[in-house]
């Protein structure tokens, strides 16, 4: 099952890397995108990429799939997976994901009334203020929501990709072969040499 998931994701990503060419990603950040070190499917890579994507879909910023694709060239984990998570804030899902960020950050920030003393100096018209104050509100909350998401997402391939480990090692297990300089074979008896013949 699992040599089936593995050669499944890696026909979807040679697809999706084929797919790039000649696309807004490849315009923009070149013959980079298509570097060995961003296709790469080891733990790190889609940990790194997973968490990357995740981080970035619940900030409440444009081009998410751009700036995530620039931190994934420039740390060098997987591009696929990374742009592929952004997706998790899309029209039908941002709604209720940035109202709930919005709400806690608000919830959070009328607790410690020093924050919103400091956007009332910076900002001496009371219809500033306000934005200020939906702003500060949304990105807090969204900050949390982006830690959270891309510390859990990265713990959770770890943790996925060791449990796999360990059932693909009980189900194949790996046959070492004895170091013969270390372990010399046992001498082998010649035939009948408990019993030999009587005269």
């Amino acid at each position: 099952m699992i040599k089936r998931w593995r050669k499944k994701w890696f026909r979807k990503q040679r697809h999706f890397r084929r797919s790039l060419k000649n696309s807004r990603l490849h315009a923009i950040f070149g013959k980079r995108v298509f570097h060995p070190h961003v296709w790469k499917s080891d733990r790190r890579s889609i940990a790194g990429g997973l968490a990357i994507g995740l981080f970035i879909a619940f900030m409440p910023i444009p081009f998410q799939m751009l700036v995530a694709a620039a931190f994934t060239i420039f740390l060098k984990v997987n591009l696929p997976i990374s742009v592929a998570a952004c997706w998790i804030t899309n029209p039908l899902t941002m709604g209720p994901i940035f109202g709930a960020a919005y709400a806690l950050g608000k919830y959070l920030l009328t607790q410690h009334l020093d924050a919103i003393t400091v956007v009332n100096g910076f900002s001496p018209l009371v219809n500033i203020a306000k934005v200020l104050h939906h702003a500060l509100y949304l990105t807090t909350g969204s900050l949390i929501f982006s830690v959270l998401a891309a510390v859990g997402g990265y713990l959770a391939v770890l943790i996925l990709w060791s449990v796999a480990g360990i059932v693909s090692h009980k189900i194949h297990p790996v046959r070492i072969p004895p170091d013969t300089d270390l372990c010399p074979p046992l001498p082998v008896a010649p035939p009948h040499a408990d019993h030999p013949l009587s005269e």
